[in-house]
């Protein structure tokens, strides 16, 4: 399995990350860190990924970070495992201790360029993930974000590090996914329970407990890489074994996953 597919899955399972932007005191009044110059100043943030895997962000023009954007808008995105990954980042094998030292598992930084985007798929993609957004996400001063991807840092554990280009993370030459996202969505969630249903219960029991897999879950997000789901405060990842580009062929990777899970019923 290649290294940036890995990287990737890390990323699109991520729903909040670490975003770091250039603070410059110099522009701000009344702040007591003038005599220190430019710092790295980093906040906690929601993401949500576009289908290349740009991060979209939403963002408050009252808040720190984004005036730091204003002025220079190159910021780094620091991602963490959320779900252990054990199938892409295996555990590490301490001889000598039973505890799994946080610093073995993945991370990731993304480092690029924020701009501002009115795309309104970027939008609904990112209050797809994050439905409690829907409450702000139409203030006045809210703006969403997306990131361009200039390169990212990947640490997959001890002795894993991996920098990559732009072009050895991003998905290139996708087709069809904007425009078949939601009807593929709608009619898998209002037609196809049982199918998924069947993924949670047989293809996705090692990274779901067998409490959480009880109950109503909808697929949230399709990607190149996989689909997102939700039962409500409960998010999971189906990966997909390989990158899929055109979105056309989805319908029959559904079929097989469900063809796939109906092996162990």
């Amino acid at each position: 399995m290649k290294i940036n597919f890995k990287a990737r899955q890390l990323i699109r399972s991520a729903l909040k990350g670490y975003l770091s932007t250039e603070f410059d005191s110099k522009n701000f009044k009344n702040i007591r860190t003038q005599m220190y110059g430019p710092f790295s100043y980093s906040t906690f943030t929601l993401a949500a990924f576009d289908y290349d895997l740009s991060p979209i962000l939403l963002l408050s023009d009252l808040s720190e970070h984004t005036k730091n954007i204003k002025e220079k808008n190159s910021a780094s995105l620091m991602l963490c495992e959320e779900r252990k990954l054990y199938k892409f980042f295996p555990k590490f094998d301490n001889k000598f201790s039973s505890y799994e030292d946080p610093m073995s598992r993945p991370r990731i930084t993304l480092i690029g360029k924020l701009k501002k985007t009115i795309n309104l798929n970027d939008r609904k993609r990112f209050i797809s993930r994050h439905p409690a957004s829907n409450l702000y996400a139409n203030f006045k001063d809210m703006n969403f974000y997306k990131m361009d991807i200039k390169s990212a840092h990947l640490i997959g554990g001890f002795a894993q590090v991996k920098w990559f280009t732009r072009n050895e993370i991003l998905c290139k030459n996708i087709s069809n996914f904007q425009d078949s996202e939601e009807n593929i969505i709608n009619h898998m969630n209002s037609s196809h329970k049982t199918s998924i249903k069947m993924y949670i219960n047989n293809l996705m029991k090692n990274e779901i407990s067998s409490a959480q897999r009880r109950g109503d879950w909808n697929i949230t997000g399709i990607d190149p890489d996989g689909f997102d789901l939700r039962k409500k405060q409960i998010t999971a990842r189906y990966f997909f074994e390989k990158e899929i580009s055109n979105a056309k062929k989805l319908r029959g990777v559904f079929v097989n996953l469900h063809k796939k899970a109906s092996e162990f019923s």
